[in-house]
C-alpha cells in the first residue's frame, strides 16, 4: 500500500468539517428510505439511470427538471428525452430506460422494490440484491445499482466502482493481482475490486459508505452524491 497516499485520504476522512459534510449526506440518504416516500425512491432510481458518462450534478438537475415539469411520473420517453438532452448524454436511451423502470418498479404510486429491500436488510443480502438489480434495470450495471442503494442509505457493504476509483486503488497499490486501471470491470473483476476496498475500509477504519466521498473529494474537492 502507498502509505503516504493512504494517510492523505485518511486525513480527508478525519477532517471535522469534511466529515460532517459527508455524514450529513449519508444521513440524508438514510432519510430517503426511512421517510417511506415512494416517489422519492423512484426519483433516485431514475437519477442513477442518468449518471453514466454524465456528471452527478447534471444528472440531479435532469431529475429536478423532470419533476418540475411533472414528467418523471407522467411523461413519455419523447417528452422526457426533450428535457434530458439539456442535461445528460445519450438522452434518448436514458429516457426510454426511465420509462421502462417506471413501468416495472413504480406502479399506482407505489415503489415495488421496497419489499425486496426490506428482505435484503433482514437477511443481510444487500450485495445479492445489488447484483440482481444490476441485471434487471435497463441502463444499470453494478456501479449504478450500488450508487442507487447507497443513495437510499444502504452503502455499508458495497462499492461504487468506476475508472476513477480504480485509479485511486492503483495509486494506493491495492488493485487485485493482474489488474490495471485499463482492466475491464466485468462482474468478476468488480467483485474482486470490491473485496479489496472492503479490506482497505477495515484496515484504515473508513466505513465503506464514506469511501466514495473521500475518493471523490480527493479528485474534485466536492462532496455531492
Amino acid at each position: 500500500m502507498n502509505i503516504e497516499y493512504a494517510k492523505h485520504l485518511k486525513s480527508i476522512y478525519k477532517d471535522k468539517i469534511l466529515y460532517n459534510r459527508m455524514k450529513r449526506r449519508l444521513d440524508y440518504f438514510e432519510r430517503v428510505y426511512k421517510r417511506d416516500n415512494d416517489y422519492r425512491l423512484f426519483a433516485e432510481m431514475a437519477f442513477c439511470i442518468c449518471t453514466p458518462q454524465t456528471k452527478a450534478r447534471s444528472g440531479a438537475n435532469a431529475i429536478l427538471d423532470l419533476h418540475n415539469r411533472g414528467l418523471l411520473i407522467n411523461g413519455d420517453d419523447i417528452a422526457i428525452a426533450e428535457v434530458l438532452v439539456k442535461h445528460v448524454r445519450f438522452h434518448n436511451m436514458k429516457a426510454k430506460n426511465i420509462v421502462l423502470a417506471r413501468e416495472t418498479y413504480f406502479k399506482n404510486n407505489k415503489f415495488l422494490l421496497k419489499e425486496r429491500i426490506n428482505d435484503a436488510l433482514e437477511n443481510n443480502t444487500m450485495v445479492d440484491l445489488r447484483n440482481k438489480l444490476a441485471k434487471e434495470i435497463k441502463g444499470y450495471g453494478l456501479k449504478e445499482a450500488s450508487h442507487f442503494l447507497r443513495n437510499i442509505g444502504f452503502g455499508q457493504s458495497i462499492a461504487i466502482l468506476d475508472r476513477h476509483i480504480m485509479r485511486v486503488m492503483d495509486k494506493l497499490n491495492i488493485l487485485p493481482d493482474g489488474m490495471t486501471i485499463k482492466t475491464s470491470l466485468t462482474t468478476k473483476n468488480y467483485n474482486r475490486c470490491e473485496e479489496k476496498l472492503l479490506e482497505y475500509s477495515k484496515k484504515e477504519k473508513i466505513p465503506m459508505e464514506f469511501l466514495d466521498f473521500v475518493f471523490w473529494y480527493d479528485a474534485t474537492n466536492d462532496i455531492f452524491k
